[in-house]
Parts: C-alpha cells; structure tokens; sequence
C-alpha cells in the first residue's frame, strides 16, 4: 500500500506541471497516457479528495457562512471579491488533476478493462458534477481531448447533468461486465476493487444530482428515493472516501492548511448556531488553534492527519432520504431517517463520546418534523447544514432550497457579486478568459444564475 501510494504522489508530482489552462492541458505532451491502469486510478482519487478537502473546501464554506476568511484569498472570498487569476488554482486543480487522469483511464479501459473505466466512469461523475455546481457551464465534452479541441466549448450545466446521469449508468453497466482483461484490487484505494461497493455509491450519487435539479424536477424526491430504495449505503462504513495515510504528502488537507497557513477560520454564526441549539457535537465540530486569540478551526473527524474527505457519505445519502420522503408527503418516515442521521453524524463526529440521553434529549428538542412545511425542510436542512461541515453541501443546499437562511458577508456589493447576496457561483478563472476562445460571453458574476439554480 505504501509503495503504491508513493507511485501516486509522483504521478501527481508529474500532472502538477500542467499548465492552469484547458489549452495548456490538451497540448501538453508530459500527460502519462501510457501508465498503466493501477497506476493511474490511486492519483486520480487523492487527487479529487484533495480538491474537495482544499480550496473547493475553503471557498464554499466561506459562501455558506461556515467560515470566514482572515487573510489573502480566503479574504477576497469572503469579501466576494475574488481574484480571477488565484479562482485559476482551483479550476486547475480539478482539470489538470483528477479529471484528466480519470479520462486517461476512460479512454483506455473502455474496451478491455471495464471494470476500471467503470469506477473512473464514477469518479469523473463526482468530479465534473462538483465542478459544474460551483462554475455552472463549463468544458467536458471537448476538454481533454488533446490538441484535437484547443479552445474546448463551455457545454450549457443541462447537457453536463444529463452527461453525469449517462456517467452513472454506463459506470455500472462496466462493473457488471463479466471480463476485464484487468481489474482493481489494492491499488483501488477507495474500495479495494470491490466492484459491488462502486455499483452502490453511483447510485447514492445518482440520488444527490437528482435531488440538485429540484427546481427544474417536480418529481425529483420520488426520483430519488426509488434510486435510493433499490440500492443504497447500509452505514458509514460504505462511504465513499480517500483514507488518507496521516503521514507526508498523504495527510488530509483541510488539516495541512490550519498546520501552514490558517487563514480562514470557523464563523461565528456557525458557532452561534451550534451554541444556541446546544449541540452536543460542537466540542468535536471545532477546537480552538492556540495562540489564535480563540478563532476555530474543524475538529479532528473532519481535519486529523489521517482524516478521510468523503466524496458522498452514509449520513449525506441520509439526508437525501429524509428530505425526499418530507416532499413526497411522508413527514412521520422523512422524521424517523432524519432522527438516524443525527444520531450517526453525532456518534462519527464525535467519535461516540455523546450519551444516548444527551442525543436523545437533543433530538426530542430539535429534530421533530411537526411544524409546516417550510419549518420542517428548515429543521431538516439546518442539521444537514452542521452535519455537512467542510462539504459543499451546505452552500449547495441554501442555493437549491433557501434553507437554512443565511447572512450575506458585510463589506455590500462587489463588481463580481454586485447584489451583495450568498453568492449563486464562482467567477471562472483568468487563464480561461484569456486563452480559450469559447469563453462566455458576457462573462457571468457570481448573482447569474445557472439552469439548477433558476427560480
């Protein structure tokens, strides 16, 4: 396992000499096309797990008012007033990381190999899914394809869902393939080659982006609870996740940024939020950082050393249920999950230090779906909004439904965000408005709405 993940890192050590622009990418002769698979596939997971743990991580959770930037990017952030040529780290880190090496795998396995197009079939889902909800329209069909497209098109955010949906169904119809000249097996640092496991987290994911085009779908929650009726994760332990090492270049890396430069801290509201309900977690949801003058930073289930990033989790798919079962008329069922998925996030977080009578009593005080239908789906999306601390979840959530209601940074309108409001999206970065000729135009700020997000 060691020697395989230190083949990772040189291979993300490789793919990090890319350049920060799509036409860099596809003329870049370095890309290692011809490693083999089992060298391809452990890279390709960090490295989604990283861009989740890190900037993704930082920016969302400043939007969602769970952090609040102090200094340099994190700042502008939370100032809504990004810097087009740093947002340009964030965009690379998906492009020229995990999304071009997934579609290496793709091109490759496809015919042979099923089993590992498969799950890079999954993995690029989860990757272009979390790229197109925070960028809205943005290149697949043409990136990553070589010189053959050097200023690839931004395809419209309806055309990447319906590519993600079509993602998910081939995915799992190569894992059932009954010949693969190669499967995976340890070098699958996710599941361990278990092909069974990967057939259930497509469709926990299927249930996710379904759930997403809720204002586009009237029957989007009863779409997603016969996904999740016919497969789903069982418990924590079958979610899909990067278990990172702890040591050298394999630790978490919302721990690595507080270890090197804590810029961003947990917010007040947040904190307020968990204070005034009296949640029992929030003793393990932050500790404070020495010598910070009190400021906060995420506990140890979230950013320890050898912390896992959670793609999609047991408690998400959870959630997901509860609020489907709640729009489709079944308050008593969607009460009695979203009571599970407390009591899980509770025992995970806080890694089983909560009594049953403590849980219990917050439960009983804050987890009762008894009210109307907006206080309900604010009860609801309030505990999933703390229970997916560090995801971008809770900043998808507030955009999707409106819950829980949240405060817009001070400091009023920007040139980028020009209402003042929760941001809608992140502006795209400099490289693609100088260098790809198919950038949009008007280029959208960050209050455009995208086709998931029309009202």
């Amino acid at each position: 396992m060691i020697a395989m993940r230190n083949i990772s890192v040189f291979l993300i050590a490789a793919s990090s000499l890319l350049g920060c622009n799509l036409e860099e990418i596809n003329e870049n002769p370095n890309v290692p096309s011809d490693a083999p698979l089992s060298t391809l596939l452990p890279p390709s997971q960090k490295q989604l797990a990283d861009v989740q743990g890190g900037r993704i991580y930082r920016y969302t959770g400043i939007f969602g008012n769970q952090l609040t930037g102090d200094e340099g990017q994190e700042l502008l952030i939370q100032n809504y007033q990004p810097d087009e040529l740093f947002v340009g780290n964030a965009w690379s880190d998906l492009y020229t990381g995990a999304l071009l090496n997934l579609r290496i795998i793709i091109d490759r396995a496809s015919e042979e190999s099923p089993h590992y197009a498969g799950i890079a079939r999954i993995l690029m889902a989860q990757g272009i899914g979390m790229c197109t909800d925070i960028w809205g329209d943005v290149p697949y069909s043409q990136a990553l394809r070589g010189s053959e497209f050097p200023h690839p098109v931004y395809d419209p955010q309806e055309e990447i869902y319906a590519a993600v949906f079509a993602l998910l169904d081939r995915a799992v119809s190569d894992l059932e393939q009954e010949n693969s000249a190669f499967s995976p097996g340890a070098d699958d640092l996710m599941y361990g080659g278990d092909l069974n496991r990967w057939k259930v987290a497509a469709n926990v994911l299927r249930a996710r982006y379904i759930m997403r085009t809720l204002k586009r779908n009237a029957n989007a929650p009863a779409e997603a609870l016969e996904a999740l009726n016919g497969m789903r994760f069982q418990s924590p332990g079958d979610d899909l996740a990067y278990p990172y090492l702890g040591q050298g270049d394999d630790t978490n890396p919302i721990g690595g940024f507080y270890n090197i430069t804590p810029l961003a801290f947990v917010s007040q509201s947040f904190r307020d939020l968990l204070s005034d309900l009296n949640d029992p977690r929030q003793s393990s949801i932050f500790r404070t950082i020495p010598f910070s003058g009190g400021n906060r930073r995420p506990g140890d289930y979230f950013a320890g050393a050898a912390a896992p990033v959670r793609l999609i989790s047991y408690t998400e798919q959870e959630f997901i249920r509860a609020e489907a079962l709640l729009r489709t008329g079944d308050p008593a069922g969607a009460e009695d999950v979203l009571r599970g998925a407390v009591l899980t996030s509770m025992a995970e977080i806080s890694d089983g230090a909560i009594e049953s009578a403590e849980a219990d009593a917050y439960l009983d005080s804050h987890v009762r779906l008894d009210g109307s239908e907006s206080e309900n789906l604010n009860t609801l999306l309030t505990q999933k909004y703390i229970a997916m601390f560090t995801t971008i979840e809770p900043w998808t959530d507030f955009r999707r439904t409106g819950y829980p209601e949240l405060t817009p940074n001070p400091n009023g309108p920007t040139s980028a965000n020009p209402n003042g409001e929760i941001p809608r999206r992140l502006i795209y970065p400099q490289s693609e408005r100088l260098r790809n000729n198919n950038f949009p135009q008007p280029a959208p700020n960050m209050q455009t709405r995208f086709w998931w997000d029309q009202d």
